[in-house]
């Protein structure tokens, strides 16, 4: 028996049990796992208070404020632990000990008094590729309800955010890197519209990393509801929650589960968890899109267009001698939204006009959605079909509203495999009837199935539809693949051009600016290496100079975009387009070097400076910079009237490629000078 005051060493015997008597009577009982997996260390109990030592790294602390999971102070680098707090504002008082639902033998289990279970066992290690990093090891904690009860949700598990920072799985309209500084109070986290107002956005992945090298990852089908430093507390919180108030509202339980795992840094964790939970892309896009930029007729003529603006479009792109890799044709070519053939009164010869393109040496793309609006023609089809997403409890069409329709429109149900496969039928007729070479995929967001709905083939998590719309956007150009995507949930595979929301034309935070570098590393750190930025100067008309800053912070992304034309701002802004075209197509060949190492390794294109430089704190949380690859280093202008920024260039020998000066790296370059026609980059020689 244990000894009050005493430290209990237990030998990982398999099959033993230590129980743990407090002086409140509580008892707590842990089975150890198998020899040379877990070893479990009483190291304190008293009162209503046990600790416990779980695995290498892990230590739970029980007492009446609740359980407290922490991360081992580290010897090597004198790190101060990562604090959690399972089932947060709930005393650990009156847990009983109980058998692990699959008889883990390696887990700790225990009932609480309202019936929720909490498990935390050893994560099983299912790669999804080869790795080099050994050091990661994790845990997986579990709540989940007892039977036949009608809770709604789960019990709350928060994580310390302060002392570290952390990076998260989302995008957002304020991107932020890291993500400490949001206020985010508990919703749901499901693909939606950052643009809209939305809390999360387009591209989510349940991955949360933190610079100690912590980092948590949710099992994907977890009802999951995610807030971060609600009621001013430093906090990242996750619960699952369902109900018919819910977008889990055919889920019938509440769970949550999540492997939490430990590294030596940031870098490797990232790696770690990489090759256990984020598959590779299976091919990368065209070369000519990385080469050149994609241009779109969205932001200087919105919905007013044309076949004659179309074409005297792309003439004035080659008149002006710009380069090009394909046009997109935006909103909107048809009657009605739904439709899929272009409209005779603003497109007397659709086909003649996309000659005229081809004539020039431009590929021509379409934009397209998954909606209906009831005046189509295609929504009475569908209907009579059953291609559309229904009412719950009838055959008619869910009602939809989109940024193009109010609660007129029906959405295609991408569960039904020959709504699918008609769908991908009417896009292959705009290949064959009009020489359209690809698309650009709008929405797909689970934000845009509300309230309660039936698909033919139910899916875990509204999560997937997303991924469901994503695979049609993988199938309809399987071999050019210039196609472009918004959405994403686990579908790393895919290998789209992955787009970043719209922006806005301003120089803040808010879909701004400012937000193309934190977006472009969050999709990174999520798996989606071939980042497509919006148009650049933003969705309206910017100014002069935020279109040129804007310019350059695109020239080293993978991929270039162009709406608003630079003969707009006057001929001094034509050459500086010509310049910084030039220069990313002279990088072309590397970047798409680092495409095709992404099929290997899933490692991103562009990388945040703590990617070469884990440990450096003025590295960690440097969001104005960014890296291509490993060896080169951009840090552009985001301010209006800035002409001197500060640079950080960690350690190293970094050539200076507008002045060819040589500086020894882990310092800041203060007040370097930036005049409008400069773009600061620097390439890594030793």
């Amino acid at each position: 028996m244990l000894q009050y005051g005493r430290v209990l060493k237990m030998t990982s015997v398999v099959g033993a049990l230590l129980t743990v008597a407090t002086l409140s009577g509580t008892v707590y009982s842990v089975r150890p796992g198998h020899t040379g997996q877990w070893n479990y260390e009483i190291l304190r109990a008293g009162g209503i208070n046990a600790s416990l030592s779980v695995g290498p790294w892990a230590r739970l602390e029980m007492s009446e404020f609740g359980i407290e999971l922490t991360s081992e102070e580290r010897i090597t680098d004198s790190k101060p632990p990562v604090r959690g707090y399972l089932g947060r504002k709930h005393s650990a008082e009156n847990l009983v000990h109980c058998k692990t639902s699959s008889n883990k033998k390696d887990g700790l289990c225990f009932d609480r008094k309202d019936g929720f279970r909490l498990e935390i066992f050893s994560s099983a290690i299912k790669r999804k590729r080869i790795s080099q990093v050994k050091d990661l090891d994790c845990i997986t904690i579990s709540w989940e309800p007892p039977a036949n009860s009608s809770i709604k949700e789960t019990p709350e598990d928060c994580f310390d955010l302060s002392g570290f920072h952390w990076f998260g799985g989302f995008e957002e309209s304020c991107q932020a890197w890291p993500m400490n500084g949001y206020n985010i109070n508990s919703s749901p986290f499901i693909t939606a519209d950052s643009y809209m107002g939305r809390v999360f956005g387009s591209v989510i992945e349940g991955i949360f990393l933190s610079s100690s090298g912590l980092g948590i990852i949710v099992e994907e089908t977890t009802p999951l509801y995610v807030s971060i430093n609600q009621g001013g507390l430093p906090h990242l919180c996750l619960k699952g929650k369902v109900g018919e108030d819910t977008p889990f509202f055919n889920v019938t339980k509440p769970f949550l589960q999540y492997d939490v795992c430990l590294s030596a840094n940031v870098l490797t964790l990232w790696q770690g968890i990489s090759a256990r939970h984020i598959q590779t892309p299976e091919f990368a896009p065209s070369f000519e899109v990385i080469q050149r930029p994609i241009w779109c007729t969205w932001a200087i003529y919105h919905d007013k267009i044309n076949q004659s603006i179309v074409v005297d479009y792309a003439k004035n792109i080659r008149a002006h001698n710009l380069s090009i890799s394909q046009l997109e044709i935006d909103d909107s070519w048809t009657l009605h939204y739904g439709d899929f053939n272009f409209t005779t009164d603003r497109f007397p010869d659709a086909a003649q006009m996309i000659q005229n393109l081809t004539d020039l040496g431009i590929p021509a793309t379409v934009w397209v959605h998954p909606f209906f609006n009831n005046d189509s023609k295609t929504y009475q089809l569908l209907k009579d079909k059953g291609f559309l997403v229904k009412d719950i409890n009838s055959d008619n069409p869910h009602s939809v509203s989109w940024w193009r329709s109010k609660n007129e429109s029906g959405i295609l149900d991408v569960t039904n495999p020959d709504a699918v496969q008609w769908y991908l039928d009417t896009l292959n007729y705009l290949k064959e009837t009009f020489n359209v070479t690809s698309f650009k995929f709008d929405a797909g967001e689970a934000i845009w199935y509300p309230g309660k709905y039936k698909v033919q083939n139910p899916v875990a998590s509204p999560n997937y539809l997303s991924s469901k719309y994503i695979d049609i956007a993988l199938r309809s150009d399987m071999n050019q693949r210039r196609q472009e995507m918004r959405v994403g949930f686990r579908s790393q595979k895919s290998s789209l051009m992955m787009r970043i929301i719209d922006r806005k034309s301003d120089w803040n935070h808010t879909l701004g600016i400012k937000t193309v570098i934190p977006a472009s590393l969050v999709f990174g750190m999520m798996g989606y290496p071939y980042i497509l930025p919006d148009m650049i100067g933003g969705n309206s008309l910017p100014d002069k100079e935020l279109f040129v800053r804007w310019l350059q912070v695109s020239t080293f992304l993978p991929v270039m975009q162009i709406s608003n034309p630079p003969w707009r701002f006057g001929d001094d802004v034509v050459q500086l387009t010509r310049k910084f075209l030039q220069l990313h197509e002279d990088y072309a060949d590397d970047i798409f070097d680092l495409a095709l190492n992404a099929i290997k390794t899933g490692e991103p294109i562009i990388r945040p400076l703590w990617w070469i430089a884990p440990q450096d704190e003025d590295a960690l949380p440097i969001d104005t910079e960014f890296l291509l690859g490993n060896n080169l280093l951009v840090a552009p202008v985001l301010e209006w009237g800035a002409r001197s920024r500060d640079i950080y260039l960690p350690s190293g020998q970094w050539r200076d490629e507008n002045t060819g000066e040589i500086v020894q790296g882990g310092v800041w370059l203060l007040n370097y000078a930036v005049p409008l026609e400069v773009l600061p980059y620097f390439t890594k020689i030793a």
